[in-house]
């Protein structure tokens, strides 16, 4: 009975074989990563709580203090021209958070980050308090003093037309994302369906878990080069694009998780369904 079904099949061509064998696996891997971009880099709970690990908190503060020292500059209110390192972790991380949320999650197209000025303008008055070192007392009490003005300031210093332009960049990654994955989606059904005519069971399943190993194997590799890149370069000096890919490093780590578990759980029923 089996050797019937098996016989009944149609033959599959050589041409065929190698191309299920080269667009499954891409199909697999596109999918993948663009999920895991969809719900890490794009997402703003996921990213806060990376910006919270320890790992990537002092990257937050240098980044932060790096545009709190030019606000300072700007305003007169860096007297000894060495105001580095005016806030702590506690105090950086409100801001951080605030610029997430405005960069990223569900959006449409923005145009205007008076709010947000406004938001980081709130953040330091309120905490900035009598913890606080006496340079950053100083620019909270110039802030004050320049009132309607000061949201302007921090726009020009915190660089908030880029951040801007990185939310509006982001939300159109997302719409390209969401769209790439209903149509790789559409296309692995499909593909599957077709090889469902021309294979036994055993067969597809055994086509699709090594597919699935090739995935993870090149999620691993791709992944764990970014994640390196921190490492072995210095990114720092690369203004806003060296601190998202410091950020990035420690995200990129997860993707190689996905990717070892991706072929782990490929690798046993590849094995189960091996002629051997």
């Amino acid at each position: 009975m089996a050797n019937r079904a098996q016989t009944e099949l149609p033959k599959v061509s050589q041409p065929q074989n190698n191309q299920y064998k080269k667009v499954l696996p891409f199909l697999i891997l596109l999918i993948v990563t663009l999920t895991m971009i969809t719900v890490t880099f794009l997402n703003p709970y996921y990213m806060k709580g990376q910006i919270r690990s320890d790992n990537n908190q002092a990257v937050v503060v240098r980044q932060v203090n790096q545009h709190f020292d030019a606000l300072a500059e700007a305003i007169g209110a860096d007297e000894d021209g060495n105001s580095a390192n005016l806030l702590t972790n506690k105090q950086t991380q409100p801001i951080a958070d605030h610029i997430i949320d405005y960069t990223l999650g569900l959006h449409w197209f923005k145009f205007n980050n008076l709010t947000l000025a406004k938001q980081i303008l709130h953040d330091i008055e309120l905490n900035i308090g009598q913890g606080a070192s006496s340079d950053a007392q100083l620019v909270q009490a110039k802030l004050k003093k320049l009132a309607n003005n000061a949201p302007y300031e921090v726009i020009d210093t915190f660089s908030l037309n880029t951040i801007t332009l990185g939310a509006n960049i982001a939300v159109m990654v997302l719409l390209i994302n969401i769209v790439l994955l209903v149509a790789a989606i559409a296309s692995l059904y499909s593909l599957i369906s077709e090889m469902r005519e021309r294979f036994s069971a055993k067969e597809l399943w055994h086509r699709i878990t090594a597919a699935g190993m090739w995935g993870g194997f090149w999620l691993m590799l791709t992944a764990g080069v970014l994640a390196l890149i921190p490492v072995v370069c210095n990114v720092a000096d690369l203004a806003v694009f060296g601190y998202l890919i410091e950020i990035s490093s420690s995200v990129f780590l997860n993707f190689v998780i996905v990717g070892v578990i991706i072929y782990v759980l490929s690798a046993i029923p590849w094995e189960i369904t091996s002629n051997n």
